[in-house]
């Protein structure tokens, strides 16, 4: 689930949005540079030398131009049909980028928005679950990315947000409607508990120093594990952090990239993506934990549990740009990312060749990807600052993809895409496959289509 990359070249203006971006992209038109609401930095840095030597490297000699392209053009008029559902738009007159997230037909869709969280239902999209003025202005500043989440067996979300915190909302059991603030990572206690020993405090830059449970800079991405133990964020201050649920504890901080994170992927067996502004994707494994750890569950009882440790197992270098946008499908056998490069890598597990190998691209974006999605049956979605959302369908032989939907109804740049099955009455109708997909963009707006593809596509 990601979001706004911090090195993407897309159009836009400094904007409202408080993110505060350097180095801003001017576009190549002026009549759409108007409509961005927040700025969006242009790619200029370099990529350095992996300092983790003990990994694999999966380094390609040409660039990612050179990898076949999976996706046929003539395959759009393919789709049954494509159909704008509706447009949530942002109460009043405040313009402030949203991003989403879905899970399947039973979780929704998140829409994360500055100053409102809401879960909406995938058939009906009236909004079942809203965050309070009061945690509104708790959770104040710009969302950058948001996931699904479990908490104590309720439904919940996670967002990430411009001031580095990670803020945790949970359906009340009191009231349905509500969606409230849990936490905030990390938490006091946490800090409190960590803070008097010196060796927890890293220098993140001259003179100033920080607990390592905090992110230093914007947080830009954020995952939830398929058991729900267990939460992944990145930040462009170059680290991956892995967090405990329900216990809310920070477990590790890691030294993912040489340049700023953009976008993390869990997959089902606990494989761990990250992409980076280094133009790489790196591959993080968990390892059993060899001494239980203990954790408060409130009114002095503790629980033992032993948490993986994760490590860094291979490095993917494909792209010829920074990486802004990672999604995990067919069950963790395959990954896509997208970026600057303006082209969706498709990423296959070859346990022979550094964990994933590059087997084509699915290209037809004009300016840089943003955001990517996966949803069941073969769908993939994905984003870009030229406006438009694609939507291609996996072959069922898993040779090749169809392009079955471009999406131009968007003002902005895309900076966050979802997508997830629609359920069909047992009785069946005519044999299609529908999807609900969402996407939001610069400008606030989020909109959502109903993708329906022929079953024998």
């Amino acid at each position: 689930m990601q979001l706004l990359p911090r090195l993407c070249m897309a159009t836009g203006a400094p904007g409202a949005d408080g993110d505060g971006e350097r180095n801003a992209a001017k576009g190549d038109s002026s009549t759409n540079s108007s409509k961005l609401a927040t700025a969006v930095s242009s790619s200029s840095s370099t990529a350095s030398t992996s300092s983790a030597a003990a990994a694999a490297v999966s380094e390609a000699s040409s660039s990612s131009t050179s990898l076949p392209s999976l996706s046929s053009a003539a395959s759009a008029s393919l789709a049954s049909s494509l159909v704008h559902v509706a447009t949530l738009a942002a109460a009043g007159s405040s313009a402030a980028a949203a991003v989403v997230a879905a899970g399947d037909s039973a979780h929704g869709v998140v829409v994360a928005r500055p100053a409102r969280v809401a879960l909406h239902d995938l058939c009906t999209l009236e909004a079942t679950s809203t965050s309070g003025p009061a945690d509104a202005a708790a959770g104040a500043g710009s969302v950058k990315c948001a996931a699904h989440a479990q908490l104590r067996g309720r439904a919940a979300a996670v967002t990430g947000h411009q001031d580095g915190r990670l803020r945790l909302w949970r359906v009340s059991s009191r009231s349905p409607a509500a969606l409230r603030l849990a936490a905030a990572l990390p938490t006091v206690s946490d800090r409190l508990r960590r803070f008097p020993v010196p060796s927890n405090h890293v220098a993140v830059r001259r003179h100033h120093r920080r607990l390592w449970i905090e992110h230093a800079d914007a947080v830009s991405g954020v995952a939830a594990s398929a058991d729900g133990r267990l939460l992944f964020s990145v930040s462009w201050d170059k680290t991956l952090k892995v967090w405990a649920l329900p216990s809310l504890r920070c477990l590790q901080s890691l030294p993912a990239h040489d340049d700023a994170v953009n976008a993390v992927a869990a997959a089902p067996d606990g494989t761990v993506y990250t992409a980076s502004a280094d133009k790489r994707v790196r591959v993080w494994a968990p390892r059993p934990e060899a001494k239980p750890r203990r954790f408060a569950l409130g009114r002095g009882k503790k629980h033992q549990h032993r948490h993986p440790v994760y490590a860094l197992v291979a490095t993917l270098a494909r792209h010829t740009a920074a990486v802004n946008a990672l999604a995990v499908g067919c069950g963790g056998q395959a990954l896509y990312s997208g970026g600057n490069d303006r082209a969706v890598l498709v990423w296959e597990r070859e346990d022979s060749a550094s964990h994933m190998v590059a087997v084509g691209a699915l290209r037809g974006h004009s300016r840089a990807v943003l955001s990517v999605a996966c949803a069941a049956g073969g769908l993939v979605v994905s984003g870009a600052a030229d406006q438009t959302v694609r939507a291609w369908r996996r072959a069922a032989d898993g040779r090749g993809y169809a392009c079955v939907a471009v999406i131009d109804g968007h003002g902005a740049a895309v900076r966050s895409v979802a997508a997830a099955p629609v359920q069909k009455p047992p009785r069946g109708g005519d044999g299609d496959e529908e999807w609900r997909v969402c996407s939001a963009s610069f400008d606030g707006e989020v909109r959502v289509w109903s993708l329906r593809v022929a079953s024998g596509l």
